[in-house]
């Protein structure tokens, strides 16, 4: 078969059917409204004490960090990190000592 020969068919991109418009609709709401939970969720956060935040790995100023970061961005990820990486570094030196 030569190059030639074969051709791409574009008859296979058709229009979005209504149910798949919907499930694209319901998914983007969900994602949405997960990051407004997670915001929320981590606006409470700044209510605790300087010691209660180091307990779960946190300094205030990664919360409100994460809290000013873009609206499309999960806050939830940011402080993960934060946190992983705080212990990374905290088990780091201990192996040191």
């Amino acid at each position: 078969m030569r190059t030639t020969d074969s051709t791409l068919d574009l008859t296979l991109t058709g229009k979005l059917t209504a149910a798949s418009r919907l499930t694209g609709l319901t998914g983007g709401m969900k994602t949405v409204w997960r990051l407004l939970r997670n915001r929320n969720a981590i606006g409470r956060l700044d209510d605790l004490d300087d010691h209660q935040l180091l307990d779960m790995g946190l300094c205030r100023h990664e919360v409100r960090e994460a809290l000013t970061s873009s609206f499309f961005e999960d806050p939830g990820r940011h402080l993960t990190a934060a946190s992983r990486n705080r212990a990374n570094i905290f088990y780091r030196n201990a192996r040191k000592d």
